[in-house]
């Protein structure tokens, strides 16, 4: 099944083979190596328009069958309870604002993928609300050392951020439980940023080996998605951190404008965006707001091979990593 699946998304072996056993190694040693140059696809001569993402209501969501191969914007999805739970006062104030996390300093700048900074949570949103263009991506907020240190509050916490119609609407409620989260199966990392005058933070294009259902509970953020299978336009590399993703190595915005097949689509407060495994995504703070989301991260075995055998074997290792949790941000 595995090989099937290999020559089916990847029908030039002689690009992939020879990329993944490289990254593979590259994994294993916990560092990028780039011992070859790699005959990559060409990018459209010039920009190509993007695709809007399908769009659903919270309320058809819920008893609607989607196609989880595709993004997916929903609207009116996020409920009273998460906005309360992670307010711009709520994450200064004990216990969350007492959670001690990595950040990157300047988010501004890009190629930041790895976090440069480590200081209370609390302190960190409120340089942000002061425009200090730090950024957040922590998954040890919501963890049973952040927010949640019983079961139940785990359980809620969960609940607030995915409700369970649209949590079987997403793959089963099964993949967004307490259990899934304790086992490292599912993750939920936060992110917050501002976005400073004449500067704007960002996260670079990259891919990860789960699906992600992003809850955007305050401000605004403009995301670009790039289905898996354009991954040959991308000059994909490993990650330099030794964590489970792969990066682009586009070095332009304008190259990006020239990758056909791509998506955009803005989050607003209220909004969930479900992503599939594998696809690639970079993301920009546009809005004056301080932008607030969670994301729900979670494993999806059969797309995990099927949609991306090649990445699959060559991020194994720090996906073991990860799951064991030797590399977490």
């Amino acid at each position: 099944m595995f090989a099937a699946a290999f020559v089916a998304v990847h029908p030039p072996l002689k690009l992939w083979l020879p990329w993944a056993a490289e990254s593979a190694l590259a994994s294993v040693l916990g560092r990028p190596l780039g011992l070859r140059e790699h005959n990559w696809h060409p990018l459209a001569a010039a920009p190509v328009p993007a695709v809007a993402v399908p769009t659903i209501d919270a309320a058809e969501l819920a008893g609607a069958t989607v196609d989880l191969t595709r993004s997916l914007l929903v609207t009116g999805a996020v409920t009273n309870a998460a906005l309360e739970l992670f307010s711009v006062d709520a994450l200064q104030r004990p216990p969350l604002g007492d959670v001690v996390i990595d950040y990157f300093v300047d988010a501004t700048k890009p190629g930041r993928l790895i976090p440069d900074g480590r200081a209370r949570l609390g302190d960190i949103v409120r340089n942000i609300t002061l425009g200090e263009p730090h950024k957040i991506g922590s998954q040890h907020v919501v963890s049973r050392h952040g927010c949640c240190p019983d079961h139940d509050k785990r359980t809620s916490t969960l609940e607030a951020l995915l409700p369970r119609p649209l949590a079987r609407a997403l793959g089963g409620a099964g993949r967004f439980s307490t259990t899934a989260l304790d086992l490292s199966l599912l993750t939920v990392p936060l992110f917050v940023a501002g976005a400073p005058v004449g500067a704007r933070p960002r996260t670079d294009l990259h891919s990860e080996p789960i699906a992600s259902v992003a809850v955007q509970l305050r401000g605004a953020k403009t995301w670009t998605l790039v289905p898996a299978a354009a991954s040959a336009v991308l000059r994909p590399r490993p990650s330099p951190d030794g964590r489970a993703y792969f990066r682009s190595s586009l070095h332009e915005e304008s190259e990006l404008d020239r990758v056909e097949g791509r998506y955009e689509v803005t989050t607003r407060a209220g909004d969930m965006l479900y992503v599939p495994p594998w696809t690639w995504h970079a993301v920009s703070y546009d809005s004056t707001d301080v932008s607030i989301a969670a994301s729900l991260f979670h494993f999806v075995p059969s797309s995990f091979i099927k949609n991306q055998p090649a990445f699959a074997v060559a991020i194994l290792p720090n996906l073991v990593k990860e799951l064991l949790g030797v590399n977490t941000q």
